[in-house]
């Protein structure tokens, strides 16, 4: 009983996470309507029945049931429900502050503000997560081009910039502490990058040139770790022995043992154990071990480097979750499911992965709550780009033709628009819902 309260809980947590994300959505909508003034006359936290309401001055801030979601209702219905009574084809009878009394230009940026407040907002939650110091593995960024180890990578580029051994600095003048950091602020935009490297003792600068490799650009690098044992399954190995050697060859670093270990499903290895060395024959295509990694508390990437690494991140968020609505809309449903997810499953995910995350610690629940939250805004910014009448994309489109037109619609094209908006908008939240449903079937 106890567990399925927790359930509840955590699962309700979900929709309300969800829910603010959509309302700050719809004060995006708010300020700019304020400030471009077109009055509001609803503003709610939530969905459905009002469960409380505060009145200010000409309007009303609501508390609804269901708090998923929320509404930004401006003043301008009365002007089309005139026109419609008074069987007038245009909207003409147009209130002071109303929606339709301002300019097209002005009803594009009130739409537009809120996809742009979900950018930003992800952008602010990346960014936190970006600052957020937690504990993460962490190794010195000793490099190799994977050329070196045919044995070991399928693909042979060579990458004639660095030699096997050198310690990384920096990147495009970035002070680095260790290759995690180095893999992060690397370069993806497919230029070259330059490093600064300590390679025989003397500090020199290069650079690395990417190629495409599967879709997306590598630059054919790998880090050199010693061969130190971490933790294992296996009670003959012990965290912190040295391998050093694998079948008679001496060995120097992972992959020095991975090139060795690759050649035969069998191999000899020679280990050293506080000042003693043994053997022991291992008969397996894989390792019962992780390698040793050091533990520090810091964050992700370097502060200068933080704001740009959250703008990367969320622009990568964004490029992801519009290739899977392509998807979605070319009917390629196997490809979409990798990314999207209706509101239930969504809000499942977030309540499990939290509390699992605030388990660990409170900043990694934090952490994980931000980087989870801000998938849900760019899902949410690029769902309402889309040119759905009802939604503001489609918002914009009637507003630009109006601006072409030099003229507003006519209000049965207005209204007929927008039915065709509401038809749209259902069949996508039955989507939604189908895939939970889905999910909850084949679990």
């Amino acid at each position: 009983m106890l567990e399925v309260l927790r359930y509840l809980i955590g699962f309700i947590f979900g929709f309300i996470a969800i829910g603010l994300v959509v309302f700050i959505h719809e004060l995006g909508h708010f300020f700019t309507a304020r400030a471009l003034k077109v009055e509001v006359e609803t503003l709610s936290f939530g969905m459905g029945p009002k469960v409380l309401s505060i009145y200010g001055k000409n309007i009303e801030y609501r508390l609804s049931l269901l708090p998923f979601g929320g509404y930004c209702r401006m003043k301008g219905s009365l002007d089309l429900e005139k026109a419609l009574r008074d069987k007038k084809k245009e909207i003409s009878l147009k209130e002071e502050g109303s929606y339709f009394a301002v300019h097209p230009i002005k009803r594009i940026l009130i739409y537009m503000a809120g996809p742009v407040t979900n950018f930003l907002l992800a952008f602010i939650l990346l960014l936190l997560a970006t600052l957020i110091p937690v504990e993460r593995l962490s190794h010195e960024c000793y490099i190799a081009p994977i050329s070196d180890y045919p044995e070991v990578f399928e693909l042979s580029y060579e990458q004639k910039g660095i030699e096997k051994g050198d310690l990384v600095l920096s990147v495009d003048d970035i002070a680095i502490r260790d290759y995690e950091e180095f893999v992060k602020i690397l370069r993806s935009d497919g230029k070259n990058a330059s490093l600064t490297v300590i390679r025989n003792g003397e500090i020199i600068k290069t650079s690395i040139r990417p190629t495409i490799y599967e879709g997306s650009y590598t630059y054919g690098i790998t880090l050199l770790s010693p061969p130190i044992i971490g933790r294992s399954s296996d009670s003959n190995f012990k965290s912190g022995d040295k391998i050093i050697s694998v079948n008679g060859k001496p060995v120097k670093n992972t992959l020095d043992v991975y090139s060795e270990a690759n050649s035969s499903g069998k191999y000899r290895l020679e280990i050293e154990r506080d000042g003693k060395t043994f053997y022991y024959n291992l008969d397996s295509s894989s390792f019962p071990f992780s390698w040793h990694a050091d533990i520090v508390v810091r964050p992700d990437v370097p502060f200068s480097y933080s704001f740009r690494y959250a703008l990367k991140q969320t622009n990568d968020f964004f490029i992801t979750t519009l290739r899977a609505l392509s998807s979605l809309i070319t009917l390629h449903f196997s490809d979409a499911r990798e990314i999207i997810t209706g509101p239930v499953n969504a809000a499942e995910t977030i309540s499990s992965i939290t509390t699992e995350a605030f388990s660990v610690s409170g900043r990694s629940g934090i952490r994980t709550l931000c980087y989870l939250l801000s998938i849900v805004s760019i899902s949410i910014c690029i769902g309402n780009i889309l040119p759905i009448p009802t939604f503001d994309g489609g918002q914009v489109l009637i507003s630009f033709a109006e601006l072409i037109r030099r003229d507003s619609l006519k209000a049965r094209t207005y209204v007929v628009l927008q039915i065709i908006g509401m038809v749209m908008a259902l069949l996508i939240m039955i989507t939604m819902y189908y895939f939970d449903i889905r999910d909850f079937l084949f679990r």
